[in-house]
């Protein structure tokens, strides 16, 4: 009995490691809560809205719960259930837990899904539906990533912002907890003017924002077609 026990035990910590281990090129969104329970909670509501929002057909056999204080419990255990038995691979958006203090976040798997253009869908202007929760605080998009270092992280922002050159730009920098003593705000701005061009920076009235959000677990890169705040979640 003790044996098998530990053959599952031991098959689900590999799983989870499969999701906890950072792969290149990781894309997804950074929820921010003002606790760590709220970025999951968040995290889970996010989830669940793109997984009807984002069907482009407008079909979906997934059923938007509304995350509540006595049902988030059994909710969690279920997805971590699920998380040990099911293929991560194939799963179009995987919750991957916190990253740092108060912020978890959840990777987008598929190509066709960019997260500053589905940001754009449900927080930007003219948007059909909002994307509202009580938990979530913010949700940054990652549309590409590396790790956090500087080679790595010049080769990622020509890559990132390259389809940019010639737009007004300004950059937002967001470091948090884990993340500092690697990449600084002055190395990203220093990189972006390299690939942009210093004569195209505008504070005031950007094309594009460039996003630079800084964590342990990589540093990622955005192009927001919308301004920085719009990426605050309304409040259900």
């Amino acid at each position: 009995m003790f044996q098998v026990h530990s053959i599952h035990a031991m098959g689900g910590k590999r799983k989870r490691q499969d999701v906890d281990q950072y792969k290149d090129g990781e894309r997804g969104f950074l929820v921010t809560g003002f606790s760590c329970q709220d970025a999951l909670r968040g995290l889970k509501d996010l989830r669940q809205w793109l997984e009807v929002e984002a069907d482009d057909t407008g079909t979906s056999n997934v059923t938007n719960v509304e995350a509540t204080p006595s049902t988030v419990g059994k909710n969690l255990d279920a997805e971590l259930l699920e998380l040990r038995q099911g293929d991560l691979s194939a799963r179009r958006f995987l919750s991957t837990g916190m990253v740092c203090k108060r912020v978890a976040f959840l990777k987008l798997q598929h190509a066709q899904d960019v997260p500053s253009d589905l940001a754009h869908r449900f927080l930007g202007p003219g948007k059909r539906r909002t994307f509202t929760s009580r938990f979530a605080e913010r949700i940054l998009p990652v549309d590409n990533s590396s790790q956090p270092t500087q080679q790595a992280f010049e080769s990622l922002v020509r890559e990132v912002f390259n389809p940019h050159k010639g737009k007004t730009w300004r950059l937002v920098f967001e470091p948090f907890r884990g993340g500092w003593n690697t990449i600084s705000q002055q190395d990203a701005l220093s990189a972006c003017k390299m690939v942009l061009g210093e004569d195209c920076l505008s504070v005031t009235s950007p094309e594009v924002t460039l996003l630079c959000t800084l964590c342990p677990r990589f540093v990622g890169l955005a192009a927001l077609p919308m301004d920085f705040e719009d990426l605050q979640v309304q409040f259900e």
